[in-house]
């Protein structure tokens, strides 16, 4: 870490990525860390291609984060191993605003922090699923749809990514069941196919998965919403009921009630310096563009703040 530093960046991802490199264009010396001290993020768990990127495309986030590698590594600039454990305001330093706690590291002061620490995907929290996790419990059809291809299987979740999942892997000729655990939030365009697909049977709502329960091939799903309860056999079960933030202590962060974090158009949190960027973000929409706009408002926003611009 640089004693100079007046900035500091954590996150791997996307966000953290572009705001690196406009810190890098602004001269403003910052610290950057991220926890594995890798450059990639949720990228690394992205199976499908992205396309909607203009200009270019990618066939999976691992070859993006790939790319992103390389074009930091032209600037001499990668993330620390380092994880924040703590943020909270030091007005006994001079000059400061922020003073960030890390795990097996000294503490350090800074003017401005871009909290850029990325999602994690939600789980049901029920028996049996951390124990099935990559046998036969999985949380991406893309990556796992061929291992389980021709067989009975079972989606959970209402929103798009449940219904991709419950169309990819009928197209490796399974049976799937799509379980929601409310009204669906996913398209209208998804469901009508899901609907017209032969190979997927949409439970009445709601579908709740309570216990999981290995068996022979696969496992037992222990299931409410219906009178009486059900169980249903399937070789895997397949959790998409959408992200969890992945934050450190800030004491007074505002959050929402899924517990993302509150900011303002210019991804300020409303505590001095502290800008919260990508997908730990309170937006409407949470993609590669608008990570990498989130960086590079941020770091235009905290250059100006420092007196750099």
């Amino acid at each position: 870490m640089s004693e100079d530093a007046r900035a500091l960046i954590v996150g791997g991802g996307v966000a953290a990525v572009s705001a690196a490199l406009w810190l890098h264009d602004f001269g403003v010396p910052f610290d950057w860390v991220d926890a594995r001290g890798e450059v990639g993020g949720m990228l690394l768990r992205v199976n499908n291609r992205i396309g909607n990127f203009p200009g270019t495309e990618w066939a999976h986030g691992r070859e993006l984060a790939s790319a992103l590698r390389a074009q930091v590594s032209k600037h001499d600039l990668r993330p620390e191993t380092a994880t924040l454990v703590k943020l909270h305001p030091a007005p006994d330093a001079p000059n400061t605003a922020l003073r960030a706690d890390f795990e097996g590291l000294p503490s350090r002061h800074y003017e401005a922090v871009a909290l850029a620490t990325g999602s994690r995907y939600r789980t049901l929290g029920v028996p049996g699923e951390a124990e099935g996790l990559g046998r036969y419990v999985s949380q991406s059809a893309m990556a796992d749809a061929e291992r389980f291809a021709g067989r009975e299987v079972a989606v959970v979740g209402g929103g798009d990514a449940a219904l991709e999942n419950a169309l990819r892997l009928a197209s490796f000729d399974c049976r799937v069941h799509l379980l929601m655990r409310s009204a669906p939030r996913a398209r209208e365009s998804f469901l009508e196919d899901a609907r017209q697909n032969p190979s997927v049977t949409l439970w009445p709502t709601p579908a709740e998965v309570t216990r999981i329960t290995p068996v022979d091939e696969g496992c037992e799903l222990s299931l409410e919403g219906g009178d009486p309860p059900e169980t249903l056999r399937v070789a895997a079960l397949f959790v998409r009921i959408g992200i969890a933030p992945l934050l450190p202590d800030v004491p007074g962060l505002k959050l929402d009630a899924r517990g993302f974090v509150h900011t303002d158009a210019g991804c300020r949190t409303g505590l001095t310096g502290v800008f919260a960027i990508g997908d730990i973000r309170h937006t409407p929409l949470r993609s590669v563009a608008t990570a990498s706009g989130d960086g590079a408002l941020a770091a235009r926003l905290i250059a100006t703040d420092l007196g750099y611009l």
